[in-house]
């Protein structure tokens, strides 16, 4: 090729290039602005229409004093009553279920205080459930998670009684410690006479003050739930992949419940802010009426769709379903994916094949087409995780860029986009067909992806199926063109345009993701992985810059550089944005002796340090693990009025067991704490728990991360006579277990320790609390 020839090619790449950027820069201002939740309607919308305003007027009826109000205080009764004042405002009849539940997943039981309501349908039959929980934490007033759900049950009630009745009767459960382990809603299922009427659920809730809802999860089932949403609710989001990895979270909701008692459930919600959840922050205040909007939106449109569905005659069979940016909920019956991803791979086949034959049997090519991909998406990766834990590391904060998250965010972004640019060169020389096989490669590879998730976990296959039959399509379309004009060439082939057709869609649909992965989780090896995955469809562009690429990677390289030396010099937490820190004061009656403890997530803060003795980071009692350390600090006199749990051994009224034994004890708070707990060693041989007759299921496997040589079991509201707890065990010795309670706030003499707390920092999830242990002899 002459000069002349290579300048021109060079500068053909650098167009193409350029044009690649600004579709992403396009794409990218896109999905920021599709992902604005809709203006909040005033008071003066019609009647039969949500409106945020009325909402959060009725929410700050409710909990307008921003009082935290868990399960089981003085503050969740007032709002219990509030809520029943509000449903008579309405005219509809409501009713308050008491009862005693053991969570599915938290290893604890408690008593709950659901309020119940009931609109009645034009026919008999199978009655529609809309559920939202009114318990807040301890740390914070819930306005957010979930006041605005419980908002937008009121809104959504009172607008269908300003319609014509719906089909099918609709009952509205407003449960109870949600936050204590799903009990409400497992009370509601077990015990509650309605609960055997219902078809089909709608669960609302949040994790944070903003975001645009989402249908997070659906049953498996859910070919009747979607088909009937989908044309009903404006600006829907969600999608399938969505369901297939919140349960590699640690988030759950009470759709578990509903979905484990057989219903067909869909969860919506919003939560892409996570800097005030299950904080003080979470109040009227900060709660973004927009976002109320479209969580009302979507649950009034999706309620009336469900409403006149016929939910007796569900189909069982199921769908996948993707968002296109808000505009429409696209989705296809799951029996079609495994022929649409074999269908991709078979296009892929003779582009594939004709490459391959022109790239002749060089044993090193073959071996670069095999890792390539891997190298492409992995490298970038791990520098951009890399980086981010670097960043978190430097400024002694939980993510990087958690108070503000722009520089560590540009910061990423170009770091993974040089990475890619720098891993082309040594791709690139080691394969004669390079600009062919770094565009094909990374397809085959997601075809591939697409084919294992089609048939292993349908919904996840979204993610990817998409944009590799638009790729498929596009390659198969040149391998055919090609062949017909003999111009097919590894040299010219794919050209700017086809890279540019095959990149629009991902460009969608993975920026979004990557966005919204950012707001949930933060910028960590989730979101690099996302854009990384991205960025590796830009890889024969990069090849296509020719001796432009080098000075580039070295300009994305510095620019990432600034960024990270802005993110690590800027403050790692604000009060806007600040850190979790909570204060607990343990009492071991035992011994006599206190301490005060302090969750070692991220470094002590120097005030803190200094105010008291803590040590360096480690377990604080003998069922912690080395996932969950703590600083532990003496502290002085004990208090007075911190009396003992009591545990009183009582008689067991069945047969004894053919082998081992059974203990049947009373624990009892003595000082009216509002939690109990009790941990039962290894040594216990523990078979089975039951409290006040109702049985536990297994133990949580996922709790024996944080617990470690034994199961604690956790009580919430304790009458005051206390919960009798009935333990199978296999051991005929007897073994040391520990009991104590938990009572929200700590004693006077920690004044000094909440006052060297510094203002960027705030109690969270349980807040500051008082923990009075002893030991038991089972």
């Amino acid at each position: 090729m002459t000069a002349s020839g290579e300048r021109g090619s060079g500068l053909r790449g650098a167009a193409v290039f350029v044009a690649a950027a600004a579709l992403l820069a396009g794409g990218l201002a896109l999905v920021q602005a599709r992902l604005e939740p809709p203006p909040a309607r005033g008071e003066d919308a019609p009647e039969d229409m949500f409106s945020a305003t009325r909402a959060l007027a009725r929410l700050e009826r409710l909990i307008g004093d921003d009082v935290p109000h868990p399960v089981g205080s003085a503050a969740a009764a007032g709002v219990r009553e509030r809520m029943l004042a509000e449903f008579a405002a309405l005219g509809i009849e409501a009713e308050v279920q008491e009862a005693f539940a053991c969570g599915p997943r938290s290893a604890g039981c408690g008593r709950v205080w659901n309020v119940v309501a009931a609109l009645p349908g034009r026919e008999e039959g199978p009655a529609l459930l809309v559920s939202a929980h009114h318990d807040s934490v301890a740390a914070g007033p819930g306005a957010g998670d979930d006041g605005s759900g419980v908002a937008a049950s009121f809104e959504v009630a009172r607008a269908l009684l300003a319609g014509p009745r719906p089909r099918n009767p609709v009952v509205f459960v407003l449960v109870d410690g949600e936050e204590s382990g799903l009990l409400g809603a497992q009370a509601f299922v077990d015990a509650h006479p309605r609960a055997a009427s219902i078809g089909a659920v709608i669960n609302l809730d949040a994790g944070g003050t903003r975001g645009v809802t989402s249908l997070t999860r659906t049953t498996a089932n859910n070919d009747g739930l979607i088909a009937a949403i989908a044309e009903a609710v404006p600006r829907p989001y969600g999608a399938s992949v969505i369901g297939a990895v919140y349960g590699l979270t640690p988030y759950d909701t009470d759709f578990t419940v509903y979905k484990n008692a057989g219903w067909p459930a869909l969860d919506f919600g919003f939560g892409e802010d996570k800097a005030h959840y299950h904080t003080p922050l979470d109040r009227l205040a900060n709660l973004d009426a927009p976002s109320v909007q479209h969580l009302g939106d979507t649950a009034l449109a999706a309620v009336r769709a469900l409403a006149e569905a016929d939910l007796g005659a569900l189909p069982e069979r199921s769908r996948v379903y993707v968002d296109a940016l808000g505009a429409s909920l696209l989705h296809l019956r799951t029996m079609w994916i495994p022929g649409l991803a074999a269908l991709a791979l078979v296009l892929l086949v003779p582009p594939a094949r004709r490459l391959a034959r022109e790239a002749g049997g060089d044993r090193r090519a073959w071996v670069a087409r095999g890792l390539g991909f891997a190298a492409l998406v992995g490298v970038p990766a791990a520098i951009g995780a890399g980086l981010m834990a670097a960043i978190a590391w430097l400024t002694a904060a939980e993510v990087a860029g958690h108070a503000a998250p722009l520089p560590a965010r540009v910061a990423l972004w170009t770091a993974v986009l040089a990475a890619g640019g720098a891993v082309v060169g040594p791709l690139a020389r080691a394969d004669a067909a390079a600009r062919a096989w770094l565009w094909l490669g990374p397809w085959l590879w997601l075809a591939a992806i697409a084919a294992l998730t089609a048939v292993a976990l349908p919904g996840a296959s979204v993610g990817v199926l998409p944009p590799v039959l638009v790729a498929a399509v596009l390659a198969f379309w040149a391998c055919r063109r090609g062949q017909a004009r003999s111009d097919m060439s590894w040299r010219t082939w794919p050209s700017g345009l086809i890279v540019l057709l095959a990149l629009a869609l991902p460009a969608l649909m993975w920026l979004q993701a990557a966005v919204r992965v950012e707001a949930v989780f933060g910028l960590g090896p989730a979101a690099a992985g996302v854009l990384a995955l991205l960025a590796s469809l830009l890889a024969p562009l990069w090849h296509g810059l020719g001796r432009s690429r080098g000075p580039l990677v070295v300009a994305l390289a510095l620019a990432s550089g600034v960024a990270t030396a802005i993110a690590v010099t800027s403050p790692a937490y604000s009060e806007a944005r600040p850190r979790r820190l909570s204060l607990l004061y343990h009492l071991d009656t035992d011994s006599g002796a206190g301490r005060w403890v302090v969750g070692a997530d991220a470094p002590l803060p120097a005030t803190l340090q200094a105010a008291a003795a803590f040590g360096p980071a480690g377990p604080a009692f003998a069922w912690d693990t080395d996932e969950s350390p703590s600083f532990v600090a003496p502290a002085g006199s004990t208090p007075p009025e911190l009396a003992p749990p009591m545990a009183e051994l009582e008689v067991d009224p069945e047969p004894p067991p053919d082998t081992g034994r059974r203990v049947v004890v009373r624990v009892r708070s003595a000082r009216g704490a509002r939690v109990m707990a009790m941990f039962v060693p290894e040594a216990a041989m523990l078979r089975s728990v039951t409290m006040n007759g109702t049985v536990l299921p297994p133990y949580p496997e996922h709790r024996r991360k944080y617990v470690a040589g034994g199961e604690v079991y956790g009580i919430v509201a304790p009458p005051p006579e206390g919960v009798v707890v009935t333990l199978e065990l296999g051991s005929e010795a007897a073994v040391e277990a520990v009991v104590w309670d938990l009572s929200e706030g700590i004693p006077a003499a920690g004044d000094a320790l909440k006052a060297a707390r510094p203002t960027w920092s705030v109690p969270s999830h349980g807040g500051d609390r008082t923990m009075v242990s002893r030991q038991i002899s089972l």
